[in-house]
């Protein structure tokens, strides 16, 4: 089966999105990070070739709406976000697909086709619309260097970094579909009708 990992911190109150929390507040920050998690679930639920493994900054039990979360899940580890990204690429052999929690517009079709990507490329990037990544996937068929040096993380500046590196290391990568992550109000008030 393709691994798919979603990587994303536990739907606590308080916990996540520490900036747009100022502007909405802790309980809706939380609440779209559960509709978007249960999203997520609903597109794999009867895709028999996929697996949806949780990418938690805490192995713990949770619920959302109309789900239970409690298998598949494993704990993030790494000093930043690039860290966190290669050491669960290491502990894979094959194909492995890593998206964000915060992406309203998340559909199978984009990630079907990040897998296709992969067939012919090491590295395939979705791009968002505020210059970073919603998703990032790796063939795993043969070795590379380590992409994520000198990222300026949560900045304009993160894709085009990551695509400096891939392009220094000579790695082949394309995209899939770009979408929208939500970090900020604007972001939020974009899509909120959905919630």
């Amino acid at each position: 089966p393709i691994k798919v990992f979603l990587m994303t911190k536990l739907p606590h109150v308080g916990l996540n999105k520490k900036r747009l929390s100022k502007d909405i507040g802790n309980i809706k920050v939380k609440n779209l990070l559960l509709r978007n998690l249960e999203n997520c679930e609903k597109l794999f639920l009867r895709k028999k070739n996929w697996t949806l493994h949780y990418y938690l900054n805490k192995k713990e039990i949770f619920r959302s709406f109309s789900f239970s979360y409690y298998k598949n899940m494993i704990t993030q580890h790494g000093k930043d976000l690039g860290k966190k990204i290669w050491n669960l690429k290491k502990k894979h052999t094959g194909e492995v697909i890593l998206f964000g929690g915060d992406i309203p517009s998340i559909n199978f079709s984009a990630i079907n086709l990040a897998s296709n990507i992969l067939k012919t490329n090491e590295i395939v990037i979705g791009p968002s619309f505020d210059g970073g990544f919603w998703l990032i996937g790796f063939a795993n068929k043969k070795k590379i260097k380590y992409p994520f040096h000198n990222i300026r993380w949560s900045t304009k500046y993160a894709l085009e970094d990551l695509v400096f590196n891939l392009n220094k290391s000579r790695v082949s990568f394309k995209f899939t579909e770009r979408l929208r992550d939500i970090d900020i109000l604007e972001d939020y008030c974009n899509y909120e009708y959905r919630f």
